[in-house]
């Protein structure tokens, strides 16, 4: 699924739906699998970005990268996973 078509459709719809109206989210198919990464205001937003992503490209597995800018809200925490 690798296509500038498909990311640059997928980021217009990201930047023209009311629940989001996000301008800096980058998308980068790659076969089945969907980096979404850029800065949003809130959790609230990134959900919002995440369910438009899934609306567009229901069958694609989606990679969270957003970051939030809003420093009033607590930085999400990675989570290292350790190997057996």
């Amino acid at each position: 699924m690798k296509n500038e078509h498909t990311n640059q459709r997928v980021e217009q719809a990201i930047a023209n739906d009311a629940r989001t109206n996000e301008l800096g989210v980058r998308i980068d198919c790659i076969d089945r699998r969907v980096l979404v990464r850029g800065e949003v205001a809130s959790e609230e937003r990134r959900a919002a970005v995440l369910e438009v992503v899934r609306e567009q490209l229901p069958e694609a597995e989606i990679v969270d990268h957003l970051r939030l800018s809003d420093a009033a809200q607590p930085p999400r925490r990675a989570e290292v996973v350790q190997p057996d």
